[in-house]
């Protein structure tokens, strides 16, 4: 059976804490697979299972660095609007990233939903645990992040939308079978 597994953590005042997971395990019949974590690919679900949601300005890469097998990515980021929970002013956001990253040359796994921080770039995105308050020392976890292609006035109206209906499926944290074309599909 062929494994692929992507695990991000997440720090909070120094110390390693409970980060994000997605897991893709292939099952016995063709063209299926178990998914085990929230889809992060429909926005409904983004919203519903996240601390917070804003978008965002990179401002710098703070740091880089190696732990355990992974790599993390801190991104000093000014809040533009706050869309789901409390957001201080700026703040350090970290994010996994592929390791052997340099300036300018940070990858993520799925660039389409968990885009690498770039200063000068909006984004939107949604924190998983970590303090989004900005004070001095905290970071957040963001296991969701997109650019703003909608514009700010764009991504307001999108994702006020969105936190406003709520998922139409029951959103939960545990494994699913989907079938191989159905995954990431749904926006």
């Amino acid at each position: 059976m062929s494994v692929k597994a992507w695990i991000g953590g997440c720090l909070s005042a120094g110390a390693p804490a409970a980060g994000a997971a997605w897991f893709t395990v292939a099952a016995q019949g063709p063209g299926a697979h178990a998914v085990c974590g929230p889809d992060l690919g429909r926005d409904e679900v983004v919203a519903a299972k996240s601390q917070g949601v804003a978008v965002v300005e990179a401002v710098e890469n703070a740091r880089y660095r190696e732990e355990g097998g992974s790599a993390y990515l801190t991104t000093r980021v000014k809040t533009l609007d706050t869309l789901k929970g409390e957001f201080g002013a700026a703040l350090d956001v970290t994010q996994g990233v592929k390791n052997g990253g340099a300036p300018g040359r940070y990858a993520t796994g799925d660039p389409d939903r968990y885009a690498v921080l770039e200063p000068g770039s909006q984004y939107v995105i949604a924190v998983q645990s970590g303090s989004t308050t900005g004070t001095a020392g905290t970071e957040a976890w963001a296991w969701y992040a997109e650019p703003a292609q909608r514009g700010l006035a764009g991504e307001r109206e999108q994702w006020k939308q969105v936190l406003a209906t709520g998922p139409e499926d029951p959103v939960t944290g545990g494994c699913e079978d989907v079938s191989a074309g159905s995954v990431g599909e749904q926006r």
